[in-house]
């Protein structure tokens, strides 16, 4: 278990729709070892989670989830009626939803607390990593309604001290997400746009730090494939909101992993020396020394 005296990590994820829930080979291999990390070796206060499909209401302002107990928001289409019919025993935290309202009033982002629930960018990675969870409350956050990227480093940086509080915060989103090509490539390696912009998201988590790792995560809105991979970027900006809470902590990449038009990657920052990854193409994570 990471000590109290101890900040807890920052993750960012790659979420996925409802069949997550199924063994997606990697994907799933990652998500299981993310939930015993949190279960059994953690143990965070809450988790505070903020989801791409979310959004907020003018500039600065975004919603917290107040909710005591979440229900789960059924927010995809064409998959199997089973998919629509899931229960997960999870709760909320009113007070932590307070919490993290009031760092980000003090940070000048204007939040408000909202009788929300928890969207599949929230309750689908978290019960594929954690079938039952009744114990950790999960607070959702939204995103901005724009893509200014370093409004959502910003709104990461106010929610940092929540890692001085044994609190873990979660991005989800998707490191590429391009729906509109998904079925064209489904049956074709994924096309090298989507690994370029891959690599190139590697690239800023886990080779800089701080101030110069915000400053290059926000030059990616000017990368030549972003549109390509993210027609709209609300899955993209969680991944701003983490590199915001993970300030100076180094970065490393749990999962690469590619599905035509999309990719799985996702990251963690901060984690305590010392503790077991998941696999990565037959061997150990890369850490930055290693890129």
């Amino acid at each position: 278990m990471v000590s109290i005296a101890t900040k807890t990590p920052v993750f960012f994820v790659s979420h996925g729709g409802p069949n997550l829930l199924d063994n997606l080979e990697k994907p799933g291999d990652f998500y299981s070892w993310l939930g015993n990390y949190l279960k059994t070796e953690l143990k965070p206060k809450a988790i505070v989670i903020i989801s791409a499909h979310w959004q907020g209401e003018g500039k600065e302002n975004v919603f917290v989830d107040v909710s005591e107990k979440p229900k789960l928001i059924y927010d995809f289409y064409g998959f199997p009626k089973s998919y629509y019919e899931v229960k997960w025993d999870h709760k909320g935290s009113p007070a932590v939803a307070s919490r993290v309202i009031e760092l980000l009033n003090q940070s000048g982002i204007k939040a408000s607390g909202k009788q929300y629930g928890n969207d599949h960018g929230v309750w689908v990675p978290l019960k594929r990593a954690m079938t039952n969870n009744p114990d950790i409350p999960i607070i959702e956050v939204s995103t901005f309604s724009h893509e200014d990227m370093p409004m959502h480093v910003k709104m990461g940086e106010a929610l940092a001290p929540l890692r001085d509080e044994g609190i873990v915060i979660i991005g989800s989103g998707s490191a590429v997400h391009n729906l509109q090509q998904l079925w064209k490539h489904a049956n074709k390696p994924s096309p090298k746009f989507v690994q370029e912009f891959d690599k190139e998201m590697e690239k800023i988590a886990c080779t800089s730090v701080g101030e110069e790792r915000n400053a290059k995560s926000s030059e990616l809105s000017q990368h030549k494939h972003f549109r390509d991979c993210h027609p709209t970027a609300e899955h993209l900006v969680p991944f701003h909101v983490a590199l915001g809470a993970a300030g100076q902590d180094k970065g490393k990449k749990l999962l690469q992993d590619y599905f035509s038009t999309l990719s799985w990657g996702s990251y963690v920052f901060g984690l305590p020396e010392g503790t077991t990854l998941p696999k990565y193409d037959g061997t150990q994570i890369r850490d930055r020394d290693e890129l």
